[in-house]
C-alpha cells in the first residue's frame, strides 16, 4: 500500500511538473509571438535598421579583433555621416539617404540569454563583416547581409580596397543600396528617394558631401580661406547621371549652387532651373515646389535695390515675383488638411498607388514633429509661406509710379506695409486679446521703448540702447508654435523693409530710425530662429542669404555676425533710399482705426 501511494505521489509529482513545463512553453510562444507582432506592427511602412554583428572569437580562432575592429570602424561611419550636407532651409532632410546602424552584442549571462530566448528579435538587416588574407598588399573583407529574424543572406560580395577609410566606404555604400534595393524595402521608401541598382551614385553623393564639409570645416578653421565648392558641384552632377530622379542629390546641388552665386544673378538661374525641373518630374513634392519658389522670390529681390533697371530687366524680374507668388498661393492651397488627407488615403488603399513610403510622408504633414518641437511640419510651412507673401507685397511697393504703373497715394501705401506687417506679426507673435489691424508695426519694432500707445516715439527711441536687467527681454511673447524657419523668414522680411521708399514708411519714422528698429527686430528674429530646439540654420547659409545683405552693412549687424562667428563674403553694397528728415509728431492714422 505504501508503495503505491509513493508511486501515485511520483506520477503526480512528474505530471504537475510537466504541466507547469507546457504552461512555461505557452508562455513563452505567447510572450515571444506577441513581442514579434509589436515589432511588426512597428516596423510597417519604416525602413529597417542596419543590425551590425560581432564576430564571435571561436569563429575565427583568435583572428577576430580585425573583423571587429571594421565592424565598429563601420558603425561610426554610418553615424556620422548622417547630417553632413548643407541643405536650404525648407528642402528634404539628408537623414533619409542612409539607414541608422545598431550594434548586437553577444548574451553576457543567462538573464540576458533568457530575454532573447523570450523574446524577438526585431526585423532588420545584419550586416557580418569577415576579414580575409590580403592579397598582395590589398586588404579584402567579405560583407554579408542576412534578414533576420529568419537569417536568410541577401546580398555578398567580396570588397577590397588598400585604404582602410576608402574600404569602409566601399562597405557602407554597399551595404545601403543593397539593403534599400530590397523588393520590401522599395515599397517603404518614396519614388523620388530611390538610388537605383548602380552604386555610383550613392557614391559620388557622399564623395560630394564629403568634399561640402570639408571646405566648410576649412573656411571655420582659417576665416581667410576661401572656399571652393566646385569639386562637390562636380560630385553631385556625377551622381545625377545614375539616379537622376532622386530628389536629395538635386537638393544638395541647387544649394550650392544658391551658396556660390547668391550675388551672381545670371548664375543664380542654375538653380531656379533645377528647382523648376524637379517640380515637373515631382509635382507632389512640397518642399521642392518651396524651394523653387523662394529661388523666384530670391531672384526677383534686384527690384528692392535698383531703380535704373532696363525695361526688358524690369519685365523679367516682375515676372518672376509674380511666379513667386502664384507658387506660394498654391504650396498653401496644397497644405490643407483636406488635401494633405486625400494623399494619405490615396497611398493607404491597397493597390497600384499604395506606397508605405509615400503614406509616411504625407502623414508627416498631419502628425506633430518629433520632440523637441512643438508643432507640426505643415505649420512650421504654413508661417514660412505666409511671411514670403508679405515680403511679396513689400516688392509690390518699390514699383509705385515706376515705367507705367499707376502711382498709389501714400496712406494707401502706408496701409499695405502696415498689413504686411501684421501678417507677419500673427505668425511669429502670441496674439492679443484685442486685436487689432495696424499694431503688427508696433509689436515688431518698437514695442519696449514706446509710451505713447501705437505710435512710434522718436524722443524714446534712443532708450533701445539703455542697460537693462537680463531677466527683462524686449518685445511681446514669442509664438510656441512657430517654428524655426518662420522666424528665418520674418528675419528677411525685416531686413527687406529697411529698403522701403520714404512714402511708404508709418508717419513719425524718420529714415534712420526705421533702419535702426527694423535691422534690430531682423537680428532679434534670427535669434530666436537658432533658440528654436529643433533649429537647422547654419552660418553658411545666413552669410550667403542675399535678403540678409541690408543687415550686415550696420554696426548693430556687423557686430551680431561677429559674435556669430559668421564670414559674411564680399558682395556690391545694397543701395538704399537717401535718409529723409524727421517726420512731424503728429497722430499717425491707423488702419482699422
Amino acid at each position: 500500500m505504501g508503495v503505491d501511494d509513493a508511486m501515485v505521489r511520483a506520477l503526480g509529482t512528474v505530471a504537475n511538473w510537466f504541466l507547469l513545463a507546457v504552461a512555461a512553453l505557452i508562455a513563452l510562444g505567447v510572450v515571444r509571438n506577441a513581442s514579434a507582432l509589436l515589432h511588426r506592427v512597428r516596423a510597417r511602412g519604416r525602413i529597417l535598421p542596419l543590425i551590425l554583428l560581432p564576430e564571435h572569437p571561436a569563429e575565427e580562432d583568435g583572428t577576430a579583433a580585425p573583423s571587429a575592429h571594421l565592424t565598429a570602424h563601420l558603425a561610426a561611419h554610418l553615424t556620422e555621416h548622417q547630417r553632413d550636407s548643407i541643405l536650404a532651409p525648407g528642402s528634404p532632410s539628408a537623414a533619409t539617404a542612409v539607414s541608422r546602424p545598431q550594434a548586437s552584442t553577444p548574451a553576457q549571462g543567462w538573464v540576458e540569454s533568457l530575454i532573447r530566448v523570450a523574446l524577438a528579435s526585431p526585423p532588420g538587416y545584419a550586416v557580418h563583416l569577415h576579414e580575409l588574407e590580403p592579397h598582395e598588399g590589398v586588404r579584402r573583407v567579405s560583407v554579408r547581409i542576412l534578414r533576420v529574424p529568419k537569417n536568410r543572406i541577401v546580398a555578398a560580395r567580396v570588397v577590397a580596397e588598400t585604404n582602410e577609410e576608402r574600404l569602409i566606404e566601399k562597405v557602407a555604400v554597399y551595404c545601403i543600396v543593397q539593403v534599400r534595393n530590397q523588393p520590401e524595402m522599395l515599397r517603404r521608401i518614396p519614388r523620388w528617394e530611390r538610388w537605383g541598382e548602380d552604386e555610383r551614385a550613392f557614391t559620388h553623393y557622399r564623395k560630394g558631401v564629403h568634399e561640402q564639409r570639408q571646405h566648410t570645416q576649412a573656411r571655420a578653421d582659417d576665416a581667410s580661406a576661401g572656399v571652393d565648392y566646385g569639386t562637390a558641384l562636380r560630385s553631385y552632377s556625377q551622381a545625377v547621371k545614375f539616379a537622376p530622379g532622386n530628389l536629395l542629390i538635386r537638393h544638395g546641388e541647387a544649394a550650392l549652387i544658391e551658396l556660390m552665386h547668391a550675388h551672381q544673378p545670371d548664375d543664380y538661374q542654375r538653380a531656379i532651373a533645377t528647382y523648376q525641373r524637379c517640380t515637373e518630374l515631382w509635382p507632389e513634392h512640397i518642399e521642392t515646389a518651396y524651394r523653387m519658389a523662394i529661388a523666384y522670390s530670391r531672384a526677383a529681390r534686384p527690384l528692392l535695390r535698383d531703380r535704373d533697371l532696363p525695361p526688358e530687366q524690369m519685365t523679367q524680374l516682375e515676372g518672376m515675383a509674380r511666379l513667386a507668388r502664384e507658387h506660394l498661393a498654391d504650396i498653401c492651397a496644397r497644405l490643407r488638411l483636406r488635401s494633405l488627407l486625400r494623399r494619405w488615403l490615396r497611398n493607404s488603399i491597397p493597390g497600384g498607388r499604395s506606397n508605405s513610403g509615400e503614406r509616411r510622408y504625407w502623414g508627416s504633414w498631419l502628425m506633430p514633429l518629433p520632440l523637441p518641437a512643438r508643432r507640426s511640419q505643415r505649420r512650421t510651412f504654413l508661417g514660412a509661406i505666409r511671411i514670403a507673401l508679405a515680403a511679396h507685397d513689400l516688392t509690390q511697393l518699390h514699383l509705385n509710379g515706376r515705367h507705367g504703373r499707376t502711382s498709389v497715394a501714400a496712406d494707401r501705401q502706408q496701409r499695405v506695409v502696415a498689413l504686411a506687417f501684421d501678417r507677419v506679426a500673427r505668425e511669429v507673435l502670441v496674439r492679443t486679446r484685442l486685436p487689432a489691424r495696424g499694431t503688427g508695426v508696433r509689436r515688431l519694432l518698437f514695442d519696449d521703448h514706446t509710451t505713447t500707445g501705437s505710435a512710434h516715439d522718436a524722443h524714446t527711441h534712443s532708450t533701445i540702447t539703455h542697460p537693462r536687467a537680463t531677466s527683462q527681454h524686449w518685445g511681446p511673447v514669442r509664438k510656441g508654435s512657430a517654428g524655426w524657419m518662420t522666424h528665418y523668414n520674418a528675419a528677411c522680411f525685416l531686413a527687406l523693409a529697411m529698403t522701403l521708399p520714404d512714402e511708404c514708411l508709418p508717419t513719425g519714422y524718420s529714415r534712420a530710425h526705421w533702419q535702426q528698429d527694423c535691422n534690430r527686430s531682423a537680428l532679434n528674429q534670427l535669434d530666436r530662429s537658432l533658440r528654436t530646439p529643433d533649429s537647422t540654420l547654419t552660418g553658411d547659409w545666413i552669410a550667403h542669404d542675399p535678403d540678409l545683405d541690408l543687415l550686415w552693412s550696420t554696426e548693430t549687424g556687423a557686430a551680431w555676425a561677429e559674435f556669430m562667428n559668421i564670414d559674411i563674403p564680399t558682395a556690391p553694397s545694397p543701395r538704399l533710399p537717401p535718409p529723409s528728415a524727421p517726420r512731424p509728431a503728429v497722430r499717425p492714422r491707423v488702419p482699422g482705426h
